[in-house]
C-alpha cells in the first residue's frame, strides 16, 4: 500500500511539473526565427530543372495552420526522374510524420529501411515495392541548422530550442525518390541530396544499418 501511494505521490508530482512547465512555457516571449523553407530548395537538383506538380486533396488538407506549406516537384525526364516532396512546419509536429505511414497506407511494401551517413548529416533510406514498382527514398528533417533523418531529433530539437532559448523556427521535411534499378539510381539521388546541402559539395557516403 506504501508503495503505491509514493507511486501515486510521483505520478501527480511529475503531471503538476509538466503542467507548469507547459504554462511557463506559454507564458514566454518566444522569437521567431526564418529556419528552412520551400524557398530554399533549389529549382535545379543534380542538373535537371524541376516542374512543380500540383497537390492532392489529401495534401491540402493536411496543411499545417501555423504557415506550413506542402510542395511536389519533378526533377528531369522520365529515364533520370526524381521526385521531391517537401512538408514545410514551424510547430505541428503531425504533418511531418515519417514518410513510412504514408508509403504503408497507399500499399507500399517497405523492403529495406537504414540510416544514410552523409558527411555533413544523416538521411533515412528506404527502399519500397508495390507490384512490379520499386522506388528508393532518401528523406530527412531540417531547420537550417540541425539535419538529420530522426522524427525524434527534429522534435527534440524543436522542444530544445523552445525550452532553453525562447525560440522557434521552421523546420522542412524533404524526401527524394526515384524509380529504383541500378546503382547509378543511388547516385541520383545523392547527388539531388547533395544541391539540397548549402555546400553544394558532392562527397562519399556509406549505409549504416539501424
Amino acid at each position: 500500500m506504501a508503495s503505491q501511494m509514493r507511486i501515486s505521490c510521483i505520478l501527480i508530482l511529475l503531471l503538476g511539473t509538466g503542467l507548469m512547465v507547459r504554462v511557463a512555457l506559454a507564458a514566454r516571449t518566444v522569437r521567431v526565427i526564418q529556419g528552412y523553407t520551400l524557398a530554399n530548395i533549389p529549382q535545379q537538383l543534380g542538373g535537371e530543372r524541376g516542374t512543380d506538380l500540383p497537390l492532392l486533396p489529401f495534401e491540402v488538407e493536411l496543411l499545417a495552420p501555423d504557415g506550413g506549406a506542402i510542395l511536389q516537384r519533378r526533377y528531369g525526364p522520365a529515364d533520370r526522374i526524381v521526385w521531391l516532396a517537401a512538408v514545410q512546419s514551424r510547430s505541428d509536429w503531425r504533418v511531418q510524420h515519417p514518410p513510412q505511414i504514408c508509403y504503408v497506407a497507399q500499399g507500399w511494401r517497405i523492403e529495406d529501411e537504414r540510416r544514410l551517413a552523409l558527411p555533413h548529416y544523416t538521411v533515412r533510406r528506404m527502399l519500397v515495392s508495390k507490384q512490379a514498382q520499386r522506388r528508393l527514398v532518401y528523406y530527412f528533417y531540417t531547420d537550417g541548422r540541425q539535419w538529420t533523418g530522426s522524427y525524434f531529433n527534429r522534435i527534440f530539437h524543436a522542444l530544445l530550442d523552445r525550452a532553453l532559448r525562447a525560440q522557434v523556427s521552421t523546420w522542412t521535411l524533404i524526401q527524394v525518390s526515384t524509380p529504383w534499378r541500378s546503382d547509378a539510381d543511388e547516385a541520383r539521388l545523392v547527388r539531388a541530396l547533395d544541391d539540397l546541402y548549402p555546400t553544394r559539395i558532392i562527397t562519399p557516403f556509406a549505409i549504416i544499418k539501424g
